[in-house]
């Protein structure tokens, strides 16, 4: 199972802002966008935080359906005025192919990111949302949750294993230690024994998950 942002998509620079900016305006508050202070690091759940943190003079309901609208739009226009510089984590396509051909792996993907962003940026890659079971912030707020109804998509029922996880940030790491996934590390922004900085040694990752030849 692999987050996005970060983890198969190099976006956490542009996503983070065009995010933070969308909340800043909308709601008149302030942001710590690091997002350590916020219980689900996810685009529902820090909006629905934030929304219980103070009195509005507008409907919550409106307010919420106008961040996610302005956060949106900004996610659009970058993709409009040119997708190429989206890039993908190297060799993130590659290795998502190469483990959805095998016959005992499910793939599956799990990000705090809504689901018509996501969209937008798996595409950007060259990976087809409709042929990998998803779950984003659009199905829950909570991390773990999310990657439990990912994880019921890919599997339809059928048992499992071993269940590891690929995230670039803390939240990813307590979400896999809370639902016993093996936890694996990707880039420099989270601290574990196991990391990769992305996935251009596909041996090395195959290794890691006990599936190399």
């Amino acid at each position: 199972m692999f987050d996005i942002d970060g983890t198969l998509v190099d976006s956490v620079g542009f996503d983070s802002n065009y995010y933070a900016d969308a909340l800043r305006s909308v709601l008149e508050v302030e942001i710590d966008d690091t997002w350590r202070p916020y219980k689900h690091v996810t685009d529902g759940g820090i909006l629905e935080e934030l929304l219980a943190s103070k009195p509005f003079g507008r409907p919550l309901e409106e307010l919420r359906a106008a961040a996610k609208a302005r956060f949106l739009a900004a996610i659009h226009a970058h993709f409009a005025r040119d997708a190429k510089p989206v890039r993908e984590i190297a060799g993130a396509k590659a290795l998502v192919e190469h483990l959805a051909s095998l016959p005992n792996v499910r793939v599956a993907i799990a990000t705090g990111g809504w689901a018509e962003s996501a969209r937008l940026k798996l595409a950007a890659i060259g990976i087809d949302p409709d042929t990998v079971p998803h779950a984003t912030s659009s199905d829950h707020i909570e991390r773990a949750r999310i990657m439990q109804i990912a994880e019921e998509r890919a599997l339809g029922g059928a048992p499992w294993t071993t269940r590891t996880y690929f995230g670039d940030g803390a939240w990813d790491k307590r979400a896999s230690a809370e639902l016993g996934y093996r936890f694996v590390g990707v880039g420099k922004r989270v601290e574990h024994d196991v990391r990769f900085d992305d996935f251009r040694d596909r041996d090395a990752v195959l290794r890691c998950l006990g599936l190399a030849l």
